[in-house]
């Protein structure tokens, strides 16, 4: 981060206040906390690319050694599952029937 700005060009005088001449100014963020919360640190940077890098390769792993998903014959389960259906909406449409008049209501599953 940048700590010192010149402000004009050298001159004679202000020459003395830095070495790269010109008046000097300190920036106003400088040093403060909300512009500067945690100070940089390659100890710091390093640390955390280690626990980035651990982690990617870690879960990296963990994708390559799960298991594949095994096949499974889904059909006698949707057979069983439209037999259902299809024989619910049949006694509902039974039902409806009866009520409308146009069935046997006394028929036992009906009731």
């Amino acid at each position: 981060m940048l700590t010192w700005i010149s402000a004009a060009p050298a001159l004679g005088r202000d020459r003395a206040a830095h070495p790269e001449g010109g008046p000097v100014q300190l920036l106003a963020f400088v040093g403060d906390p909300f512009w500067d919360p945690v100070p940089f640190s390659w100890p710091l940077l390093l640390i955390l690319g280690a626990v980035f890098l651990l982690l990617t390769i870690g879960a990296v792993v963990w994708l390559v050694l799960q298991p594949e998903e095994p096949d499974l014959d889904t059909g006698p389960l949707v057979d069983k599952a439209t037999r259902q259906d299809r024989d619910s909406a049949a006694t509902i449409r039974r039902r409806l029937d009866a009520e409308t008049g146009r069935a046997d209501p006394t028929e036992p599953e009906l009731r």
